[in-house]
């Protein structure tokens, strides 16, 4: 009852003096679970009756226990028994010494209590039994000394002294233990340790209140950088509304030269001055749009620096609270006990994720620059270079997993190792859990391969729109696994990748209008291809359109004659998503001058037969 009341006090301290301490109440836990007479996790050694408990030391013929002190576990001296082989049939009359071990630290808890209780230390002497010297404590609360250990011939023989010597020298180490007991369990000294454990609390809670502030002010500072970093990756990205620049960057072969007419001088040299023009205003849109991104990618690294602040504070707020509790328990008497553990594997757990957390920022910020070199290359066209700074993100996002994942798998295996868990056979069964899930989940794989590829390629991005198969629509939303689009009707289709074959990019850096109408044939062919180009001309030079066609529209001719009429085909080349106005509208002019030029639109021939049949036939 009396050790009960212990514990219960014992407990009662952990409570008042560890609130608020949330971030290390595992180690604490594990802690408890050492101390405690529960068994220790499974290994391959220990579950073998041939190998001795991982408590116990062997040496040849003999085998070692410690007796630990009950204050705060520290090793007094060694116990020894003969070695036993196997465990599973222990020889008669032999005591194995992890058994002798605890029954000695179990009378070492009962001398505690009574210390504390005892108004004069208690005297620690030697007596005889069987011949054998023992070793006994004597104090104010029982009439009857309580027996501590028996010194064996074991003992004696392991250590290379006489019994009755080594019964001394074991006498000496258990009365300076005592004496400790006794002093550090008096009212003054247990209160002024209280005392000093408050002021390390009180301490903690400022500097975490501090450290709160910190990061808070910190989530601000963030928050508008991280919207100053949207804004800019918008800039960058959006599509110049140059016509010039993106016609320029556009492969020669794509740009249509007019074979028709002969330029004078005068319209040379104004051509080679308007040349001139765009290619200063190209160098100027490159040159800010390099500004832009390189001006983005400072403001990323500022954000980058108030996260990494914001990951070192939480560090040093769990480092300091660490400490904090391990200073507390090593000065209560009531929690020394746990001294020797807070500092050995629950400090070992904190390294490794610390290193692991250290790694994973490190990782994300290689990635970033990385990335920043490929969007910043100078020899990338400028309509290119958007689509770069687009996708980047994407592929950043998924570099970054990637390398987390395998940085937190490396974490988690060695936990397992440090609380002695056998890695080997959880890799090789995970690896067979794996090998069946990926049997099981092949879709899912080929939707993750597929989606690399489609973000390495830049078959499209966010924000094109697309055709695959019978769908069509902009693309909202792309990850590794699906393709999200939304059609003309507002309908979102998810396309999981895998299903992705054959895709047609309908915006990719730039797009074209097909426009072909059949004319009756009545009509004069160079008329109407001369009205055609009149409005193309007349449409090209408005300011309005001028930003979204990238080049004067082509007149190609007469395409087709059929019974209908004549084919008559113009080809607009526009911005990418401009295609739909551009058509609609040229569409409208071409409408309208056709009718004013009074040109007919063509239409299928017809024959009409006027035969009565109610007539008899002639007669010969």
């Amino acid at each position: 009852m009396r050790r009960l009341s212990m514990h219960r006090l014992s407990r009662t301290m952990i409570r008042f003096a560890l609130i608020s301490l949330c971030t290390i109440c595992w180690a604490l836990g594990w802690s408890a679970i050492v101390q405690s007479q529960l068994p220790s996790l499974p290994s391959g050694a220990a579950n073998s009756a041939f190998s001795p408990p991982a408590e116990v030391s062997r040496q040849g013929e003999y085998e070692t226990a410690a007796i630990k002190s009950p204050l705060d576990g520290k090793e007094l001296f060694e116990v020894t028994s003969p070695t036993i082989l196997n465990r599973d049939k222990i020889p008669d009359g032999l005591l194995p010494v992890e058994v002798r071990a605890e029954e000695v630290n179990e009378r070492l808890w009962r001398v505690l209590g009574r210390t504390i209780y005892a108004k004069q230390t208690p005297v620690v002497t030697i007596a005889t039994l069987q011949k054998q010297p023992i070793i006994q404590i004597s104090d104010d609360q029982s009439s009857r000394p309580i027996r501590l250990v028996t010194v064996t011939e074991p003992d004696a023989d392991f250590n290379g002294k006489a019994p009755d010597e080594l019964a001394q020298a074991w006498q000496t180490i258990l009365q300076n233990e005592v004496t400790r007991l006794a002093q550090l369990a008096t009212p003054a000294a247990i209160a002024q340790r209280i005392k000093q454990a408050l002021q390390i609390l009180l301490g903690l809670l400022l500097a975490s209140a501090v450290i709160w502030l910190l990061r808070r002010l910190l989530t601000r500072r963030q928050q508008i950088l991280e919207s100053q970093y949207q804004a800019q990756l918008t800039a960058a990205t959006h599509p110049v509304p140059s016509a010039t620049v993106a016609a320029k960057e556009a492969p020669q072969s794509e740009l249509s030269v007019p074979s028709e007419t002969v330029p004078s001088e005068a319209t040379a040299s104004e051509a080679i001055a308007g040349e001139e023009t765009e290619a200063r205003e190209i160098a100027d849109r490159r040159s800010q749009f390099l500004a832009v991104l390189h001006h983005q990618f400072s403001v990323k690294r500022r954000l980058d620096i108030d996260k990494f602040l914001k990951w070192a504070l939480l560090w040093i707020f769990i480092l300091m609270w660490y400490i904090g509790i391990a200073r507390i328990i090593s000065i209560i008497p009531l929690l020394m006990r746990w001294s020797n553990y807070i500092w050995a594997t629950p400090l070992a757990l904190i390294v490794i994720w610390f290193g692991i957390s250290l790694a994973i920022r490190i990782s994300r910020s290689l990635i970033d620059r990385l990335l920043h070199s490929w969007k910043v290359n100078p020899l990338t066209p400028l309509a290119e270079a958007q689509r770069v700074a687009l996708r980047s993100t994407t592929i950043a996002e998924a570099l970054k997993g990637l390398a987390t994942f395998g940085l937190v798998v490396i974490g988690i295996i060695w936990t397992l190792d440090l609380f002695d868990v056998p890695t080997s056979s959880i890799v090789a069964g995970g690896a067979i859990i794996g090998l069946a899930i990926s049997f099981g989940s092949q879709s899912l794989i080929k939707d993750l391969v597929n989606g690399c590829l489609i973000l390495l390629e830049d078959q499209f991005a966010v924000g094109d729109v697309i055709k695959i198969g019978e769908n069509s629509g902009l693309v909202e939303n792309l990850n590794l696994r699906v393709t999200q689009l939304r059609n003309g009707e507002g309908q979102l289709i998810t396309i999981p990748n895998s299903n992705i074959m054959n895709v047609s990019n309908l915006t990719r850096l730039w797009s074209r209008v097909d426009f072909s109408i059949v004319v009756d044939y009545d009509n004069d062919p160079k008329h109407v291809l001369e009205v055609l180009r009149q409005v193309s001309q007349q449409m090209y030079q408005e300011p309005d359109w001028r930003d979204r066609l990238l080049e004067a529209p082509e007149v190609l001719g007469i395409d087709d004659l059929s019974h209908t009429g004549m084919l008559v085909r113009v080809w607009l080349k526009t911005a990418p998503m401009q295609q739909w106005s551009v058509g609609r509208e040229f569409r409208l002019r071409v409408r309208q001058a056709f009718a004013a030029n009074n040109i007919a639109i063509g239409k299928p021939q017809s024959i009409t037969y006027n035969t009565n049949l109610a007539e008899p036939p002639l007669q010969n």
